[in-house]
């Protein structure tokens, strides 16, 4: 049972993720994209916020997507309806349910935003909008010289 529920938690956040990266991704494209075009020309730029959404679950959430989601989430995506355009859903109600589990994601953050600014869509939504330099992190490993005998 345990196993089940556990799969069924995995294949959610995968199809959170699919709804999320891909309508993102097509919907800031000045022609109409289908979710077919996203996987097939634009699959470098879902493949990266793909894995950055895995990584944050991972992290946050401590969900670990099975291994092969992105083959299944693309095949996915090549298999719909090339009428199917991608579209982002302007509502304030929604935004909780569809998009805000990704604020955490730069990149994803970065193309909303770009969504909302440049391309017009999203007008009645108001999220959180973070500066990228904050968002990044100091490095961990201190830069200059650290042996002691000062040899480089």
């Amino acid at each position: 049972m345990v196993l089940l529920v556990s799969e069924s938690l995995n294949a959610q956040w995968e199809r959170s993720a699919y709804d999320a990266v891909f309508h993102v991704v097509g919907a800031v494209r000045a022609d109409p994209t289908s979710l077919k075009d996203v996987a097939i020309y634009y699959d470098a730029e879902a493949s990266d916020m793909l894995w950055s959404i895995s990584g944050m679950l991972r992290g946050s959430r401590a969900i670990t997507i099975t291994y092969g989601f992105e083959e299944r989430l693309f095949g996915i995506a090549e298999a719909s309806d090339p009428q199917e355009q991608c579209r982002l859903v302007d509502s304030q109600e929604m935004w909780p349910f569809l998009y805000e589990p990704f604020e955490d994601i730069p990149k994803f953050m970065e193309y909303m935003c770009y969504a909302q600014d440049e391309c017009g869509l999203l007008p009645s939504v108001s999220f959180l909008r973070r500066n990228v330099n904050a968002t990044e992190k100091p490095p961990v490993i201190r830069p200059g010289n650290l042996r002691a005998d000062g040899v480089v």
